[in-house]
């Protein structure tokens, strides 16, 4: 059955309030997590919607927020000023992630959407089988696009050099993060029976491995390469970190944990960027849903530096975020 819009923000909220929190509820519905993959074809094609952009915006460091501004909201950074709202198709962004050339890619439902920095129209948008988009993350040695969707279960999809064409893999948990590492290694986050999972599809493998990790990585969020460790981001109350996690073999060891203060409720999908880290998170009163974003040092962790809060209407319900240079900017 397709997938409404409201299938990753069911998810986010549910996981977010339920996964670990005494691993209460049940599982969602692995599906065929150990399938064999699947190659479809995908169409791109530019499509406009009602989105703005303030012309500054191509020269500043963006955060892109999805949920937000009837679709995502883009702030300057470091300044946290609203310059522009990126809306496609009626829904509201769910995942994003960059590439080196500072191009965005937001999670649509049935598409994922392709934006250059700073610009108001989509320069791509691919097809997504199944539907359901989430998290995404691209290989910076492939140029592959790595999105988490809706595929007889809940798997992910890579477009070849972020193109197309798909092909669909089983996950081996209930995905929520992806992100590759610095050798191309895919690496997921998620449930496995009710518990902290994490997966890897290893560079040129078929399949997925599930690997062995502390439970006490807390409930799944991000996946990232922080420059030197492929991290797992914990997003619910008493557990609002990101592991540092080395990898060896079939079994993942956590060589640090950064925890963050100010966040009393949910955290969602968060940023890593240099030496700080941006994290959507539910404010009281927000019913566990994000309404702000936050920053903070990493990995030190420790106190909020900076939020940004009542940034516009319609209330904002965050899904992530993630951060773009200027093409040429070093992330």
């Amino acid at each position: 059955m397709k997938p409404s819009n409201c299938s990753w923000r069911v998810l986010g909220c549910s996981m977010a309030a339920a996964l670990l929190a005494g691993c209460g509820g049940s599982h969602p519905p692995i599906g065929a997590l150990g399938a064999t993959p699947q190659t479809s074809a995908s169409a791109t094609h530019a499509d406009r919607g009602t989105s703005w952009m303030l012309p500054e915006a191509k020269n500043e460091d963006l955060i892109y927020a999805t949920g937000g501004c009837g679709g995502t909201c883009v702030l300057s950074y470091p300044q946290g000023k609203l310059v522009g709202s990126l809306i496609v198709g009626g829904y509201s962004g769910s995942g994003a992630c960059t590439d080196g050339n500072g191009d965005v890619f937001i999670g649509n439902n049935d598409t994922v959407v392709e934006y250059a920095h700073g610009g108001s129209w989509p320069i791509a948008i691919l097809g997504l089988e199944g539907g359901g988009a989430g998290a995404c993350s691209i290989d910076s040695t492939t140029g592959n696009l790595a999105v988490i969707g809706n595929f007889s279960g809940v798997g992910i999809a890579i477009f070849a050099n972020a193109k197309g064409p798909q092909t669909i893999y089983g996950a081996g948990i209930y995905p929520y993060g992806c992100g590759y590492d610095n050798r191309g290694n895919l690496f997921a986050s998620g449930l496995n029976d009710q518990l902290p999972g994490l997966s890897e599809l290893p560079k040129g493998a078929s399949n997925f491995t599930v690997l062995t990790i502390n439970k006490k990585v807390g409930s799944p969020g991000q996946v990232q390469w922080d420059g030197k460790y492929i991290t797992y981001e914990g997003t619910t109350k008493g557990h609002i970190s990101v592991s540092r996690l080395s990898i060896a073999g079939s079994a993942a060891a956590i060589v640090s944990i950064s925890r963050f203060r100010g966040i009393s409720r949910n955290a969602y999908l968060s940023w890593i960027y240099r030496d700080i880290i941006i994290i959507p998170y539910a404010t009281p009163g927000s019913g566990g849903e994000a309404t702000a974003i936050g920053v903070w040092k990493y990995p030190t962790g420790g106190r909020l530096l900076d939020t940004f809060k009542h940034i516009a209407k319609p209330y904002p319900l965050f899904q992530g975020v993630a951060l773009s240079a200027p093409p040429g900017e070093s992330l």
